[in-house]
């Protein structure tokens, strides 16, 4: 009788994961881990490598029981050994520049899961000129080095619902794959529109125009104190009118239920758009892009802090029943994304057919 065959180690990578939230890769990588690792036959052969530091408040608690995880800086030593026993090296999200204890496994890099592409990202420069190219990114990006990284990869999968150029510059092996929103509403358009209160909830890196709320009559954001205060340091956008909460998961359902109704969403390049998704479920009004689901013909779109400013003034004019019938046309696009169950069967499919 011949022995069975022992299934191979594979490595999970990502930049964060459980209680320490920062955006939506986070959330995606958390998603993951709930829902598509348990689901996974041999699961106990796959391991987590959070390719960071621990956090000061991580819990554990907040990981899948039974997942092996390891954090980098705890001891890279066992990054090097978990590498080395690995067959496949799978990125749920990875860092946008190089990371040399990771490239020492390129021949083993299997799924790329690309949450934003550093081309799109870097258009920032050109598209915000009052930014005077001081432009915060959240994170180290270099671009060269993460067009390299995708090309050593086996796969690369967009998670976006909006269309990138990833998808044009690595037309072989590469596919779209977008993320998923389960809603609990939505609930009805608050009246709170009238306000005229606009409020934010996202990092606070320059393609998110948070800057552009600098001005406004009233405001909330909710976001990092410290992005913010960079953004005061090396800009002339001070945000006077905008009152700042640190960005914390477990205060984001009362900062969604505060008394505002208007939503700034109108980030620029935005793959995916959680927090969109979220404000509409909440039972705000958004702005958005108009790089942004381009094709549903939504009337609260801009491009510029002039644009952003005018259409604050046109909701406010607006009646109820134009802004819930402008509102019920991105409801339906979002609905579409609303596919937990397909979204977990295409993930798992993708991570299974390197088996």
């Amino acid at each position: 009788m011949s022995k069975k065959k022992t299934p191979p180690w594979v490595l999970l990578v990502c930049t964060g994961a459980g209680n320490n939230i920062q955006g939506g890769a986070d959330m995606w990588v958390n998603n993951f881990l709930k829902e598509v690792w348990p689901t996974l036959p041999n699961r106990v052969r796959f391991r987590l490598l959070i390719d960071s530091k621990r956090p000061a408040n991580f819990k554990p608690t907040s990981l899948p029981a039974g997942l092996r995880y390891h954090f980098h800086y705890d001891d890279p030593s066992i990054t090097e050994k978990w590498g080395s026993e690995s067959t496949w090296v799978h990125f749920l999200h990875p860092h946008y520049h190089m990371r040399p204890h990771i490239w020492d496994f390129e021949d083993k890099f299997g799924i790329c899961f690309v949450h934003a592409y550093p081309k799109d990202m870097l258009q920032v420069k050109v598209e915000l000129p009052e930014l005077n190219e001081r432009v915060q990114l959240g994170t180290k990006v270099d671009e060269k080095f993460y067009t390299e990284f995708l090309l050593t990869c086996k796969r690369r999968i967009w998670i976006g619902l909006n269309k990138s150029t990833l998808l044009s510059d690595f037309p072989n092996y590469t596919y779209y794959l977008p993320n998923y929103y389960e809603f609990q509403g939505p609930a009805a358009l608050t009246t709170n529109v009238d306000s005229g209160i606009v409020a934010f909830a996202a990092r606070a890196e320059s393609r998110k125009c948070l800057h552009w709320m600098n001005g406004i009559d009233k405001g909330y954001a909710l976001t990092s104190q410290w992005d913010v205060r960079n953004m005061r340091d090396v800009t002339r956008f001070q945000l006077p009118t905008v009152d700042i909460y640190q960005w914390e998961p477990g205060i984001k359902h009362a900062f969604f239920s505060k008394s505002w109704g208007i939503f700034h969403g109108a980030y620029f390049k935005e793959p995916f758009g959680y927090s969109i998704f979220e404000a509409v479920d909440y039972g705000k009004l958004p702005i958005i892009n108009k790089d942004w689901a381009p094709d549903i013909d939504y009337k609260y779109r801009v491009s510029t802090k002039n644009e952003f400013d005018k259409c604050i003034k046109q909701i406010k004019k607006d009646s109820h029943q134009t802004r819930m019938e402008e509102r019920n046309k991105l409801i339906e696009f979002m609905k579409k994304f609303d596919n937990k169950k397909e979204w977990i069967d295409q993930v798992r499919s993708q991570i299974l057919s390197f088996f």
